[in-house]
């Protein structure tokens, strides 16, 4: 009889005592605030030759890499302006585009009529299809894509 009622008890201290230090840490995350931010986008495009270099295609990527900076920074400061906000420093930026194959080419387009052909022999008496192909074209140019995301930290009016 002395043992279960000891359980109990040692039951009762644990579940006091988890209830205690659950209500000390509840304390110490009330005082937390979360900073204001402000997230963009930022894109920029340079059209080019699809035979020029690889150096070439990586110079136009990296300047419309840096465009594209400056256009999520002039968003920010724009968005930031309306809302009577000051913009702070940059505390995150991630690249969304895709620079490993800038100017592949060229790439081949082909269209196409189709006509129907003679019937053939047989049971089944089906008709062919003759396709035309018109002549293929290599593309002119190509489009170097870079685009940003970028985090502010911005001080609320």
């Amino acid at each position: 009889m002395n043992r279960p009622r000891t359980i109990l008890i040692a039951l009762t201290a644990v579940l006091a005592g988890a209830a205690l230090s659950g209500l000390g840490i509840a304390q110490a995350d009330d005082s937390t605030t979360s900073p204001s931010t402000i997230v963009v986008n930022g894109t920029d495009t340079i059209t080019l030759d699809p035979s020029v270099s690889d150096a070439t295609q990586q110079a136009s990527y990296q300047t419309a890499l840096g465009d594209a900076l400056t256009n999520a920074s002039q968003k920010a400061s724009f968005i930031a302006s309306q809302i009577g906000a000051t913009l702070g420093t940059v505390t995150n930026v991630t690249e969304t585009s895709d620079s490993s194959d800038l100017c592949q080419g060229p790439i081949l387009y082909a269209a196409g009529t189709a006509k129907p052909g003679r019937p053939t022999t047989g049971p089944a008496k089906h008709k062919a299809t003759v396709i035309r192909i018109a002549p293929i074209s290599p593309i002119s140019q190509c489009s170097v894509e870079a685009d940003v995301t970028v985090t502010y930290d911005m001080t609320p009016a």
